[in-house]
């Protein structure tokens, strides 16, 4: 019942949020998001699992009674046909229960649940990516002191052992397999470690721009000096390997000022001294280790991916993939095949088709033109387009880029704003008869 109500509530609380506002409405999805990991694992309840859907839901709903804007029209013109694919393929899979219907059910949820956060990227103002900035930024303070906390007085004490923890009390493997890796309030370390590379992004690209009040620099400096440890504290080899290519791929670029590369070296010394004095924040140190790596390669990367793509070229059914499926629904899994690589899950999921849908569109994503160098985000934009990059190459490694909470939603507003830049010329287009049709007005006014 405990369980029930925390739903009901994040549902309500995200629809009055978005109601308000989008910038309202995304900050409370994502302070769920955020808190989702903790509560479940101290409320074991089996409703838990959706209480990030419960909010998600309530954030569409308010959407969805809001409409639409005539400005945002245009921008989600070019995304529109994507979408359809996105949505649709699986919809229409949905409809052949290769799989137990709940278990379809919760397949389905994987498959496109996430997606309507590429149009709310696209639709997003300047002034609200700052504002959400604003917010991250809070927020991963306060992932940090929970990380802390966890550091000092151990993990076992905000996570009981239990079968929504099960990941987390598995990790024990750093500093010489004597401590555990650091979840903060995430469901595990790994989603930790991403969601605080991901929000790097947003973070560096507001702190550049420097404006607003003083306080905003100070909150903005002091959360990416907090999301950095928070990498490291996470203990997530990948994703301290993605940070480091994500700020060298961006900035050996070049085209930026002196005064922005000069910030991130100031902070990027300061999370580096606390990590070099530290042995349980150094586990990414064994990539060096090139057999462990070539191990690792080899347990995605293998045959295994294209014999179970010959056996199974139309899916194995929605949710035959396994990792969306909480523990209650793992026994009414049929032909269960799981393979450790993103894309071998939405090969599984939704066929060779589905899968090729994917590919087309993370490619068309990545080609969008690059953010001119007057756009104040051009940072935000170049980073976030290198972090794409890095978790679609990447996803070959692991699963769970399109189904974390709440990292997937995140990723994905970033792939509406940096597909955003395919629409600028046709929104300067339309813009453009308006302004001219308003100076005429004003010179026969005159």
């Amino acid at each position: 019942m405990e369980g029930i109500a925390l739903c009901i509530f994040a549902g309500l609380a995200c629809f009055i949020a978005g109601r308000r506002s989008m910038v309202w409405g995304i900050s409370a999805v994502m302070t769920i998001g955020y808190a989702y990991g903790i509560l479940r694992a101290n409320v074991p309840n089996p409703a838990m699992h959706f209480l990030f859907d419960a909010g998600a839901l309530g954030f569409y709903l308010a959407l969805v009674t809001r409409g639409l804007k005539p400005e945002q029209r245009p921008r989600l013109a070019a995304l529109q046909p994507w979408i359809v694919l996105l949505v649709g393929w699986p919809l229409l899979l949905f409809l052949f229960p290769i799989q137990d219907p709940m278990v379809q059910l919760v397949g389905l949820r994987g498959q496109i649940f996430f997606v309507p956060f590429i149009l709310i990227g696209a639709m997003l103002e300047p002034e609200d990516w700052y504002a959400l900035a604003k917010w991250f930024a809070v927020l991963n303070l306060a992932a940090f002191g929970f990380a802390l906390a966890e550091y000092i007085e151990g993990v076992p004490k905000f996570f009981p052992k239990n079968v929504m923890t099960t990941i987390i009390w598995s990790s024990h493997d750093v500093a010489g397999h004597s401590a555990f890796r650091i979840p903060s309030t995430f469901t595990s370390a790994a989603p930790y470690s991403s969601m605080m590379v991901a929000t790097v992004t947003l973070l560096l690209g507001a702190q550049a721009q420097h404006r607003g009040r003083k306080l905003d620099y100070w909150l903005l400096s002091s959360a990416i000096v907090a999301t950095g440890l928070g990498v490291f504290m996470g203990a997530s080899r990948s994703q301290a390997a993605a940070l480091f290519l994500m700020l060298g791929l961006t900035f050996l670029m070049g085209h930026l000022s002196f005064k922005i590369i000069f910030r991130v070296a100031i902070v990027v010394v300061c999370v580096g001294w606390v990590v070099m004095n530290n042995e349980r924040l150094q586990r990414f140190t064994s990539l060096s280790d090139t057999d462990l790596l070539q191990e690792r390669f080899g347990y995605s990367l293998n045959q295994s991916f294209f014999e179970t793509a010959l056996k199974y070229p139309m899916g194995n059914g929605l949710g035959g993939g396994g990792t969306s499926v909480p523990y209650f629904l793992r026994d009414r899994l049929k032909n269960a095949v799981e393979l450790e690589n993103e894309y071998g899950r939405i090969m599984l999921e939704e066929g060779i088709p589905g899968l090729l849908i994917w590919i087309a569109f993370i490619v068309w994503v990545l080609l969008s033109p690059l953010p001119t160098k007057k756009n104040p985000w051009q940072l935000a934009l170049r980073l976030g387009r290198t972090y794409l990059f890095i978790s679609f190459a990447t996803a070959v490694l692991g699963s769970g880029m399109l189904n974390a909470v709440p990292n997937t939603a995140f990723m994905l507003m970033l792939v509406g704003w940096v597909s955003l830049r395919r629409s600028a010329p046709v929104a300067e287009r339309i813009a453009q008869p308006d302004r001219v049709a308003q100076a005429r007005l004003a010179g026969n006014m005159n």
